[in-house]
């Protein structure tokens, strides 16, 4: 009987063909997703859960490694050969279009999946092309690329374009940068302060009462919304504090998977200092 368990040389492989499909052509240049979003199959992610870190330091090298081929392969080598002649009879030369990842860097990021719809065996990686967010939105691209790795090797593909009116919520919020505007497009976001080694959807530009991973906020498969704190300093609904879900146990700080139902619309605190507005949309 075949292996039904993602394994790691399969989430590898699973980004880097991910990578390729979701290749955006531009005049000059190609395009790469930079943020690789990864979601497994319970059993799977807990047998994985301890070499997450191999794995996204393996997964970079086989991401660096393509850009490398596809861009030696770009240029036909007799152009190579060529170019020196042409440069030196003053001819201008034409460059292929460069394949570059779209922030300069790739960020990965593993999640057991939130719906509890992946078999075991299945890895789906949603990627996007950066999340640097503008001076309104906070969302960052608005085309991903959603592919599903299935058992003994199959895979399905979609490319999904989400507008800046559309999202299964919107969040209005002001920190140190502004007032600005998030939209929910997938079934779990991380919400917390900006720091370099920490994954966030919703980066906040604020006070370090604020938490690297303050909270998250998940779209149950019924469209209702529940929230979990995972902070030092607390979470409110419409002023009233949350149950934390960080705990200590046997010395180490524990996820209890405590959820709190979420309003439709409600008005959620960070620490008490940054406050979003929270409001479902129309989006099925």
């Amino acid at each position: 009987m075949a292996n039904e368990r993602a394994t790691g040389r399969d989430v590898i492989l699973a980004i880097g063909e991910n990578m390729h499909q979701s290749l955006e052509p531009l005049v000059t240049k190609v395009l790469a997703p930079s943020i690789f979003q990864v979601y497994l199959n319970g059993d799977d992610f807990d047998h994985l859960r301890t070499i997450f870190g191999e794995l996204e330091t393996e997964a970079k090298k086989l991401l660096d490694t393509e850009m490398q081929r596809l861009n030696r392969s770009a240029e036909p080598a007799l152009g190579r050969i060529l170019k020196p002649l042409r440069k030196k009879n003053g001819a201008a030369a034409e460059t292929a279009p460069r394949y570059v990842s779209a922030e300069g860097r790739w960020t990965i990021r593993f999640s057991e999946d939130p719906n509890g719809v992946l078999a075991p065996g299945d890895i789906q990686v949603i990627s996007e092309f950066s999340q640097g967010p503008s001076e309104t939105y906070g969302a960052g691209s608005l085309t991903r690329r959603i592919s599903t790795t299935r058992r003994f090797g199959k895979t399905s593909a979609e490319r999904e374009a989400v507008g800046p009116q559309e999202g299964f919520a919107r969040i209005l919020y002001e920190d140190d940068g502004g007032k600005r505007t998030f939209l929910m497009t997938k079934d779990e976001i991380v919400i917390g302060r900006e720091a370099p080694d920490v994954w966030v959807d919703l980066r906040l530009d604020t006070s370090l009462d604020v938490s690297r991973e303050h909270a998250r906020i998940q779209r149950t498969p019924e469209g209702k919304f529940r929230i979990k704190d995972l902070s030092k300093l607390g979470t409110t609904v419409d002023r009233v504090p949350i149950p934390k879900s960080l705990d200590m146990v046997d010395g180490e700080a524990k996820d209890l998977d405590r959820w709190a139902d979420l309003p439709d619309r409600a008005r959620v605190g960070l620490a008490g200092i940054v406050y979003l507005d929270f409001e479902k949309t129309q989006r099925p």
